[in-house]
């Protein structure tokens, strides 16, 4: 079953295997949130997946890795400058 948590500060989501389903980033300012397949929050450069972003035009930014979800192999960490940040995930 797919969890969602509603984040506001750097988190690490899972510390093993799971899968993502979707990420979503909402604020009212210019705005990023790195999105790295670890299970810690080391921030390894070649770890990162995707970065989301938005500006103070544009309040939302999302990725939709579809219906079956993407696979992170050691885990999900979420380097947040601000806003808040939505995970739709389970762990496997």
């Amino acid at each position: 079953m797919w969890k969602k948590l509603k984040i506001a500060a750097d988190t690490i989501v899972c510390n093993g295997p799971c899968k993502v389903k979707r990420i979503d980033l909402y604020h009212t300012e210019a705005t990023t949130a790195d999105i790295y397949d670890e299970k810690d929050d080391s921030k390894t450069e070649g770890k990162l997946v995707w970065t989301l972003g938005n500006s103070a035009t544009v309040f939302h930014d999302s990725i939709d890795f579809g219906p079956e979800g993407q696979y992170f192999d050691e885990g999900l960490y979420i380097d947040w400058n601000a806003g808040m940040v939505l995970v739709q995930y389970k762990h496997i």
